[in-house]
């Protein structure tokens, strides 16, 4: 028997150490392998952020080249009216194109539109306007460079115009386009092998496919999937769930070009980027059922330790209600004692003198206050045993002033000073007003008893709008009326505060409280809507507010 009661404790210490290392390891795992997730999504913004950045390289490189060509001498002529030596510009375009391998074609064109020279072949055979007549014409009316759409030309192929105007004396006379196949140009974007499954793609200002790596091939000039139009309406880059045009689910990374309106793409499918989460989520279910297991071992003997114990602590728990009994007795014993006193040494005044109306009139206000610090204490035993029910009432605590005021004087002692302030546009109250003076009174009892060489004890009514912010001691939200009761006494030690207001606590000697008191203003205060605080200083005092809900304006103060 020995060895299993000491075999009991070093199993449930093995437990206790497995679990925590089991639930860790579980969630490491999880972590690395989301990790590995983020780490595919931060290599694909990587991408985006390098394509992106050679993307807008190249268009400025043949932006700036085009230029170069706009401003040849050979095209001076026009800002005179006269006609471009058609032939001499077409052999200088032909050189240029040689040097310029992704320009299948160089169009010059006036201000309206108009083909004037195509270089190296007319395009379509014949003179005629230019396509994507919309780019064509911002770079007339702002005088600025333009990348066009997306087209498909006369010969069936799609290509796009790069345009840059021609400016003689600080106005555009005509339009130099160079016309870019995507087959070239997505060479040289794409020239590096993606990761299996992956699909990258540049999408032009129109919501048209440009270039593409992965997937189907014949997708150059389709318009681009909603969902990644919607991101790139949203936002200038981020990562968002998409669909492929063939119909997948992706994951896909993006960034805009802020000065042509393009937009770089690279989605990862949706499986391939999901397969670490669902391969940690089945790690995490493994380490979740080990967990599960070890701990219900782990609480099964712990069950089996407890009751263990529970029975060996039964008696001294059983001692411990019985002397919380013992000391509730006997301080009600004492204090009832005390109030008998105070009663039949009244009778017995009034009985030696019974014709003696000063006497009668000086001692029946001691008999009375003893009397209601009897009931008191009766309301404070039946607030414990929880068998008290507080009537609220509306009524106006101006009205009750001058008798509880005079309670609460009696019920302090003549050795302090006391003082009920309160203000004439006081709220009314909505509670117990019974139970409010009993409150009231075990406070000033309880003031009394911090102050044995006397003090002051105040209690100042004030109309409160509780504001239910965080942090609030109260906890409460609406009008209130709070009732401060502030004493110069000993105060209470912090390790105390916490405890004031469970029964049985006390601070008095033995034989001098129940330690009920308190109890039954935190008991009242919460019944009523309301609640109770305390703040101490040990030295300085101690001031317990309590909170009690203004009546509405319809009821009618009793």
């Amino acid at each position: 028997m020995p060895s299993k009661t000491h075999h009991r404790p070093l199993v449930l210490l093995v437990l206790a150490a497995l679990l925590p290392l089991v639930v860790l390891s579980a969630g490491l795992g999880g972590a690395w392998l989301r990790g590995q997730q983020s780490a595919m999504e931060a290599n694909a913004v990587a991408l985006v952020d390098r394509l992106s950045a050679l993307l807008d390289r190249e268009l400025s490189a043949q932006i700036d080249a085009l230029k170069a060509v706009a401003a040849s001498p050979l095209l001076d002529g026009l800002a005179t009216g006269r006609d471009v030596d058609a032939v001499t510009f077409f052999e200088y375009a032909e050189r240029v194109q040689g040097a310029l391998p992704l320009w299948s074609t160089i169009v010059l064109s006036d201000v309206e539109g108009n083909r004037l020279v195509d270089a190296p072949f007319l395009v379509g055979g014949v003179r005629g306007r230019v396509l994507d007549i919309d780019s064509h014409r911002r770079v007339v009316e702002t005088g600025k460079p333009a990348v066009g759409t997306i087209l498909r030309g006369p010969r069936g192929a799609y290509a796009f115009p790069i345009r840059v105007p021609v400016t003689r004396n600080g106005a555009p006379v005509a339009v130099l386009s160079a016309v870019v196949t995507p087959e070239g140009f997505q060479s040289l974007l794409f020239g590096n092998r993606l990761p299996p499954g992956w699909i990258a793609a540049v999408i032009d200002a129109e919501g048209r496919l440009v270039a593409r790596a992965g997937g189907e091939p014949d997708m150059i000039g389709r318009r681009a999937s909603e969902n990644a139009l919607r991101a790139r309406r949203t936002a200038d880059s981020g990562v968002y769930d998409g669909m492929t045009l063939e119909g997948a689910s992706t994951v896909v990374a993006f960034r805009t070009l802020p000065d042509y309106g393009w937009s770089v793409h690279f989605a990862i499918p949706q499986d391939v980027y999901r397969a670490p989460v669902s391969n940690a989520v089945w790690l995490v279910g493994v380490g979740a059922l080990a967990s599960l297991t070890l701990a219900g071992a782990f609480l099964w003997l712990l069950a089996r330790e407890w009751r263990l114990r529970r029975r060996q602590e039964a008696a001294r728990e059983e001692s411990l209600r019985l002397e919380a009994l013992g000391r509730m007795t006997g301080g009600v014993a004492h204090d009832i004692a005390n109030l008998l006193t105070v009663v039949m040494s009244g009778i017995a005044a009034i009985r030696s003198r019974p014709n003696d109306p000063e006497r009668v009139a000086r001692v029946l206000p001691e008999i009375e206050g003893a009397v209601t610090r009897g009931q008191a204490l009766m309301r404070q035993m039946a607030a414990f045993g929880r068998r008290s029910v507080y009537e609220p009432v509306p009524f106006r605590l101006q009205d009750r002033k001058a008798s509880l005021e005079a309670l609460l004087v009696r019920s302090a002692g003549s050795a302090v000073d006391t003082a009920l302030i309160v203000p004439d546009d006081l709220w009314s109250i909505l509670a117990d007003p019974e139970a409010m003076e009993v409150a009231l009174l075990n406070l000033a009892v309880n003031a009394r008893d911090a102050m044995p060489d006397g003090g002051t004890l105040t209690i100042l009514a004030e109309n409160r709008g509780l504001p239910g912010r965080r942090g609030d001691d109260t906890g409460l939200t609406g009008d209130f009326v709070a009732l401060a009761v502030r004493d110069t006494g000993t105060g209470v030690p912090p390790e105390h505060l916490r405890r004031i207001f469970e029964p049985f606590f006390t601070t008095k000697p033995e034989g001098k409280g129940t330690g009920l008191g308190l109890s039954q203003v935190f008991g009242f205060a919460r019944q009523s809507g309301g609640t109770v605080t305390v703040t101490s200083t040990v030295g300085a005092g101690t001031t317990v507010t309590l909170y009690l809900p203004r009546a509405r304006a319809g009821d009618s103060p009793g």
